[in-house]
């Protein structure tokens, strides 16, 4: 009716194993994290630094602006479902872990239990193989929703940059050619 020692450590090491994939995503995000932070710093120190003396009209500031928080979004959206998707896999796993214990456990207890106990532990089996099956659709609907997601906020940002980028180009590109003359002038 027991667990074997060796069943038991299967079970602990699969548990462990799962952790610590849980451990390494919450890590490579936060790393993540931080490079998506520094950069979009260094990018914001960057434009100040690159902007001529006249400021450039706030027009075509917000829309740099706006560029930049909308790929800082993406960026940080697409890190969190990827987080997300490393969670639901191993909590997934783990309850499949769990279960073949809870399953072995049970088919244990059926081998030496008495014949009126018998369908109560029949029952019992098939309620824990239908919650394995339930969470193991349930994963996978939701990994396949967050792969959606993701698939269609790419979209929706590349359909953003070359709508955004065409006017709001032309007037960087306008007000750079206006600045280097306004500078070239004041050389002369």
């Amino acid at each position: 009716m027991y667990l074997s020692p060796a069943e038991i450590a299967s079970g602990r090491q699969h548990s462990l194993n799962n952790f610590q994939t849980a451990t390494v995503a919450c890590v490579s995000a936060s790393e993540r994290l931080t490079q998506l932070f520094t950069r979009m710093s260094r990018q914001q120190l960057e434009m100040l630094k690159n902007q001529p003396q006249p400021l450039a009209p706030s027009g075509l500031w917000l829309s740099d602006v706006q560029s930049q928080s909308a790929t800082l979004l993406g960026e940080l959206l697409e890190i969190i479902g990827d987080v997300q998707q490393t969670v639901i896999i191993t909590a997934a796993a783990q309850t499949r872990a769990i279960d073949q214990l809870l399953v072995t456990s049970v088919e244990r207890a059926r081998s030496c239990s008495p014949a009126e106990i018998l369908p109560a532990l029949d029952t019992l089996r098939q309620s824990l193989e239908q919650t394995e099956r339930g969470v193991t659709g349930w994963a996978e609907a939701s990994r396949q929703a967050l792969a959606q997601l993701a698939q269609q906020f790419a979209q929706r940002r590349s359909q953003g940059r070359s709508q955004a980028d065409t006017p709001a180009g032309a007037e960087r590109a306008a007000a750079k050619t206006a600045a280097q003359k306004k500078e070239a002038q004041l050389l002369q």
